[in-house]
């Protein structure tokens, strides 16, 4: 009796832990998003702050001169975007049109093979274009807001580079001074980890761009930049961001081409760089920085999307990288992190090496007193 008391106060405690950590992090989004980008940002930094300080020898001056680095560079990528996106801006209601007698095309074309209803077409059609275009409108919304954010962000980040020993030892001094050394390994892990990724992500990035708007280009389609360069940071989105990337150019090619080439041409360009992405450039850049498998991958960009909206799924997979780290490096928790984890092994003692437990002696005893009994 006292065994299954002692279970259901633990099972309680763990609800417990579930619940308030939930509502913590529902509730304290406002902080924990800029406080994690900023964490990101300032990993990523790291190296060139460690350059400044070599050269300039003051610590202030050299995270100020590396803040300053990458508020000239963002400029530069607004400032090209932003003259696209004022003109897309602008030019909203009459793209709004277009789609409509886009859509119209298509239905006109389904009723025809398929024997869809008129009435169907009629009430689907204003449904499909408000969708379309909120969805533009809402994607326009996110990227101002961040926009709006980034200099708050960047402001927390100067502040974690100054003060990065201090969190550091804090941490540390969490542990006995025989677990130091462990720690400082995991924290150097983490960190060597979340920066191979970042860099990966965003040479993905820059890859995509340049492809996707040399594509759009070649077909003709109208703001083939912004467009390639907003489908190339989708990508940021596992699995689907590609997907979603050339959705949005496929539907405004629909509503200004007089003709199905366009169309059928973007949809065979993004199907070309979605295989490409996921099969070479994406894989020999990014590698396996992140070692989680891709259930654990989607099932984590779902919570972040429900939690947070898209901060959450651009933050999912650098979090559960981080996650596995600290699993992997306690004994208890070290199977949840081979859960976590990609590997893949058929063979049973190679698991138990990979894993570091003492049970390869226990199984070949096994298989000794299967044999024998046999």
């Amino acid at each position: 009796m006292e065994e299954r008391t002692i279970s259901v106060y633990r099972l309680a405690n763990i609800l417990i832990i579930i619940v308030l950590g939930y509502i913590i992090l529902k509730q304290g989004d406002f902080l924990l998003i800029p406080m994690l980008f900023s964490i990101l940002i300032a990993v990523m930094l790291q190296p060139m702050a460690k350059f400044f300080k070599r050269l300039v020898k003051f610590k202030v001056l050299a995270n100020l001169l590396t803040i300053l680095s990458v508020l000239v560079g963002l400029g530069i990528i607004i400032t090209l975007l932003s003259m696209q996106l004022t003109v897309i801006i602008n030019d909203l209601e009459n793209i709004t049109g277009q789609i409509s007698k886009g859509l119209q095309r298509i239905f006109t074309w389904t009723n025809e093979n398929l024997n869809m209803q008129e009435s169907d077409i009629k009430e689907s059609i204003p449904k499909l274009t408000e969708n379309a275009v909120g969805f533009v409108q809402k994607g326009i919304t996110s990227v101002t807001s961040f926009v709006f954010n980034l200099f708050f962000v960047l402001l927390l980040t100067f502040f974690l580079l100054w003060y990065q020993q201090n969190f550091k030892r804090f941490l540390l001094l969490q542990e006995k001074k025989d677990k130091q050394g462990e720690l400082s390994n995991i924290l150097q892990q983490i960190q060597a980890t979340m920066r191979k990724y970042l860099y990966g992500l965003l040479t993905v990035i820059a890859i995509l761009a340049v492809l996707n708007s040399v594509g759009l280009l070649i077909i003709g389609i109208k703001y083939a930049v912004f467009w390639g360069v907003l489908a190339a940071f989708l990508a940021i989105i596992p699995y689907i961001g590609t997907t979603l990337g050339g959705t949005l150019p496929f539907l405004y090619a629909v509503a200004t081409s007089d003709n199905w080439w366009q169309p059928l041409s973007v949809v065979g360009m993004y199907v070309v760089i979605q295989q490409l992405e996921g099969n070479i450039i994406t894989p020999k850049v990014v590698g396996s920085s992140v070692s989680i498998n891709p259930l654990v991958a989607l099932l984590s960009i779902i919570l972040g999307g429900f939690m947070w909206g898209i901060a959450g799924i651009i933050l999912a997979i650098p979090i559960m990288g981080v996650i596995k780290i600290i699993l992997d490096h306690h004994d208890r928790t070290r199977p949840l992190g081979f859960l976590l984890g990609n590997q893949m092994s058929s063979d049973s003692e190679d698991f138990w090496d990979k894993m570091g437990l003492e049970r390869k002696q226990e199984l070949k005893d096994r298989k000794e007193k299967k044999s024998g009994s046999g």
